[in-house]
This record gives C-alpha cells, sequence and structure tokens, in this order.
C-alpha cells in the first residue's frame, strides 16, 4: 500500500491495493497505479490529511476515481460507468468486413490528405497543396505543446502543503460533508 494510505480503508480516493493501470484526466497520460503518491496537508483545521497525486510530474490530476480511473472498463472502481460517446442506431446491424459499404472504407484509410485531392480548387489551393493551419489550430497546439513541457520536466509539487492559514471550510450543506478543496 502506498505511504499515507490509510490502514482503515477510509480513504476512497487512495489508489487500489492491487496495482492497475491508470489514465489521469488532467495530463491525459497513463501509469501504474501504484506509483500514485501521497501530498500531505499539515495544518489543516478540519484534519483533511492531503491529496493522491498523479505520478506525472507538475501535474495536478488527484484522486484515485476522481481525476485518475483504471484504464480497464471492468475494475471493480468502474463499476457503473458506461460509454455513451458513439451514439448507435438501434437498427444498425454490427460492422461486417465483407459489406461493400465497409471494403470502400477500409480501401480508403481515411487520409487527411486524399480529402482534398482534386478539391483544392475549392479551397484557393494549388494542386498537391495542404491546407495552411487556421490560428486558433496553431494557438492549441502551443499550448499542447507548452503544457506536455511541463509534465515532462522535474517535478516542482510540494510532498507537504501547509493549510494552516486557509480559511475556515463552509458549512456542511444539509448534513453533507463540503469538498475540502
Amino acid at each position: 500500500m502506498n505511504e499515507g494510505s490509510s490502514a482503515s480503508g477510509d480513504d476512497h480516493f487512495a489508489a487500489p491495493a492491487e496495482p492497475c493501470e491508470c489514465f489521469c484526466l488532467h495530463c491525459q497520460r497513463t501509469f501504474m497505479s501504484d506509483k500514485i503518491w501521497f501530498q500531505k496537508a499539515i495544518g489543516s483545521r478540519d484534519g483533511f490529511e492531503g491529496f493522491w497525486m498523479c505520478p506525472t510530474p507538475n501535474c495536478d490530476g488527484a484522486g484515485f476515481t476522481f481525476d485518475i480511473f483504471p484504464t480497464d472498463p471492468n475494475h471493480p472502481a468502474n463499476a457503473g460507468w458506461t460509454d455513451d460517446d458513439e451514439e448507435e442506431d438501434e437498427g444498425e446491424q454490427e460492422w461486417d468486413a465483407e459489406e461493400s459499404k465497409y471494403a470502400e472504407m477500409d480501401e480508403d484509410d481515411g487520409a487527411i490528405e486524399d480529402d482534398l485531392e482534386g478539391e483544392e480548387w475549392k479551397h484557393g489551393l494549388q494542386p498537391g497543396d495542404a491546407p495552411v493551419e487556421p490560428p486558433w489550430a496553431q494557438e492549441a497546439r502551443k499550448q499542447h505543446e507548452e503544457e506536455q513541457k511541463k509534465y515532462d520536466g522535474p517535478d516542482l509539487r510540494p510532498r507537504e502543503v501547509d493549510w494552516s492559514n486557509r480559511p475556515e471550510p463552509p458549512p456542511a450543506i444539509d448534513g453533507e460533508d463540503p469538498i475540502p478543496f
């Protein structure tokens, strides 16, 4: 069990006892759950002990099943979750590689360069030219690259955070515990 984990098992955001492959929603990286580490909060007025942190340097993803999830959809921590990203037509049949419309799609490979072939003139391009990346796409790519540099650099996160000067936590609403952060 990781350092700082609760022996009583009441820390619901701690890494599982059995290591598993995980994915962090913040840094979008995959790692083993036994690499998750505990960032201790000292001086907390409400007794909050700290956070279980993503092992990726400088990532602020925290908490198994909060920001960090098992990649195995059948892992017990994923119980009750469903994947509904793809809309399926109830009358739609399963994919059949022998069916002609799917065979055509496989031949195409979906290559982006081929999407414009012969149609460049519609976009003001010469034959064989690729479209210019729009400014918003350039900016998004640059931001992503900068963020990745942060994750690839030395870890600057402290192993302990001082919470002694934090304001008093808000009162509970309808008998529920307030979120500590």
